[in-house]
């Protein structure tokens, strides 16, 4: 297949927007580094065969001389972000290369939808295309049709009920990992008091092995009085992280505020960083960000902004691998 002639692809749970230049999951993007996502569209465009280390150099760096390395960190952050653990999307062909191990299907032009209609089935088809759609809007719109199918005849609301309800479980679903549910009420009650747009996240449990200075990132953080000076509220959704100080999850901003820097409605992206020195760091489109644990147990986030300068927001752990159970500032 070849990419450029397809705007979106779909493979395994994930949707690449190549018009974009973004990969989402959960109708959330990825925040992905250029070259990771020139590495993922490389990868895409050769579903399903072997691609060399040296074809991956050629097409994503060109002439420019990288070490292997510059490829290796490439694929670790596709694989976090993917949350590709056990390595099933992305496979490693001892000494040769990488192959991506999922089959992507167009979405966008009439040829591509044709492809489809010959592999797969209308359903299948059907929920792939909703798959590429942020979860709210689908969970929304599910609301209103099942409102609707329950104020009408009984027999039909009777007869819909059951399949609306496995689609809503099917779109929306309520595995958070090691965050019990009734934390996660809370954290969706105050998310949905301060207007933040909560992703669809799943908290997974550090291996043992983990250094106890890493694993303190892990969970839910939510500011009080929002970003210094601005008051934008922000959330900071640790997912995942590992005994090499990788880090994974969400950043999560409220609605602007009369002194917000950036303008619009809330919003929310993925992120991968790294902790080194205490301090877990990601390099984004904005600027630089920082979290450092302070004397009181909440978090310093600070951004650097590319084009000068520093926000500055403090944050209370919700839920914490650290302190689970710990909701901070909710109430039941």
């Amino acid at each position: 297949m070849d990419p450029t002639t397809e705007s979106v692809l779909i493979f395994d749970s994930f949707v690449l927007d190549l018009a974009r230049g973004v990969a989402r999951a959960d109708g959330v993007d990825l925040d992905l580094r250029p070259k990771s996502f020139a590495v993922l569209r490389h990868l895409a465009g050769n579903a399903g065969r072997l691609v060399s280390k040296q074809d991956l150099h050629q097409a994503v760096w060109g002439n420019v001389v990288v070490s292997d390395d510059s490829l290796v960190q490439c694929i670790r952050e596709l694989r976090l972000k993917l949350r590709d653990d056990d390595h099933r999307i992305i496979k490693t062909v001892s000494r040769r290369g990488y192959r991506l191990d999922a089959e992507p299907m167009p979405l966008s032009h009439d040829r591509g939808s044709s492809r489809v209609s010959r592999r797969t089935s209308a359903p299948r088809v059907a929920a792939l295309r909703l798959a590429a759609l942020p979860r709210w809007l689908l969970v929304a719109g599910l609301s209103v049709i099942a409102f609707a199918a329950l104020a009408s005849v009984p027999p039909i609301a009777n007869g819909i009920q059951r399949p609306l309800a496995e689609l809503a479980s099917w779109l929306a679903p309520q595995d958070h990992g090691i965050v019990p549910d009734r934390d996660v009420e809370r954290i969706t009650a105050l998310a949905a008091e301060k207007q933040l747009p909560l992703p669809a996240f799943r908290v997974r449990a550090p291996a043992n092995d983990v250094p106890d200075n890493i694993r303190r990132f892990l969970g839910v953080w939510v500011s009080d009085e929002g970003w210094i000076n601005s008051h934008r509220q922000f959330m900071m959704i640790v997912t995942n992280v590992d005994r090499d100080g990788a880090a994974t999850g969400y950043l999560v901003n409220g609605p602007a505020m009369p002194h917000s820097r950036t303008p619009g409605p809330g919003f929310s992206g993925g992120f991968t960083g790294y902790v080194l020195d205490d301090i877990l760091r990601y390099d984004g489109n904005s600027g630089l960000h920082s979290a450092s644990a302070t004397a009181d147990g909440r978090i310093e986030f600070k951004l650097v902004f590319r084009e000068g300068g520093t926000g500055v927001v403090f944050l209370d752990p919700l839920w914490t691998f650290a302190h689970p159970g710990h909701v901070a500032r909710i109430q039941p």
